[in-house]
């Protein structure tokens, strides 16, 4: 199966290699002084931010919720920094959990691909040269070191060592959590009963008393309710409509739980 191609910063190529160089040298052991580092790629980026889409700002036009009903001339309108990225325009994140995944298998899938293509041996996730395979093929507990010294994937994380964020589902912003909160601003009623008592006025009575109407005295009282809609800034969200994830402060992803942010299956993990 081929792997769609993408577009990322990091490749687990130089990682995936470096692994099998060190555990290659079960079998045919360095020079001396000769060191391997396997270290996975950084997944740190700078994105541009959602809310204000790299601008810094917004500019926060009052919308009419009813409240403008009657009104004359536009509402409020002001320019305020962005919230999220703090003015920044862009946030430090991880890139895309779902992007990281689909650049594993690509990578993995090359890595099998070359090796397999000079003759080499499987060895768990491991390539042993043909020659070198044939001085340890009898030789379990060799077989098992190699396997262990590169590792299996993390059933979770598959390598990465980061899993996505479930609160934000990868996103690293969530929706203002203002109840109040419509598209940045918060919109509240507020109801005033009153009550009035209101006159009697004049009346026929029922003819003509010394030429002319008679008063009619006495009076009623009225109640009504008034509703009043008010419309400011959403104070949780300072207009932007989103948060950042209270989980992963915008991050997306987390250090995975299963294998600690290894990206290895380790022992005691129920793995």
């Amino acid at each position: 199966m081929t792997i769609p191609s993408l577009v990322l910063a990091v490749s687990f190529l130089p990682f995936f290699e470096a692994k099998n160089t060190a555990a290659g040298f079960l079998v045919t052991p360095p020079p001396e002084g000769t060191s391997v580092t396997c270290e996975r790629p950084s997944f740190m980026t700078r994105e541009t931010c959602p809310a204000c889409e790299g601008k810094g700002e917004l500019i926060l036009q009052e919308k009419n919720f009813g409240q403008a009903d009657g009104r004359l001339g536009a509402g409020l309108k002001k320019r305020v920094k962005c919230a999220v990225c703090k003015g920044k325009r862009k946030l430090d994140t991880f890139l895309k959990p779902a992007d990281l995944t689909l650049q594993v298998a690509r990578d993995r899938e090359k890595f099998v691909s070359d090796h397999q293509g000079r003759g080499e041996v499987p060895v768990g996730q491991a390539f042993v040269k043909p020659d070198d395979y044939e001085q340890i093929k009898g030789d379990r507990a060799k077989l098992k070191l190699i396997e262990e010294a590169y590792g299996k994937p993390c059933n979770a994380c598959n390598w990465t060592g980061v899993e996505p964020c479930k609160k934000c589902d990868g996103n690293g912003t969530i929706p203002c959590p203002n109840d109040d909160c419509k598209g940045g601003w918060a919109v509240t009623k507020t109801k005033t009963s009153y009550t009035r008592t209101k006159s009697g006025g004049s009346s026929l009575n029922g003819g003509y008393n010394r030429g002319g109407f008679s008063s009619s005295g006495g009076s009623r009282r009225i109640s009504r309710t008034e509703e009043k809609i008010n419309v400011h800034v959403c104070p949780d969200c300072e207009g932007a409509s989103l948060v950042l994830c209270p989980e992963c402060q915008g991050r997306r992803a987390k250090p995975c739980r299963k294998c600690n942010g290894m990206g290895t299956k380790q022992k005691g993990y129920g793995l």
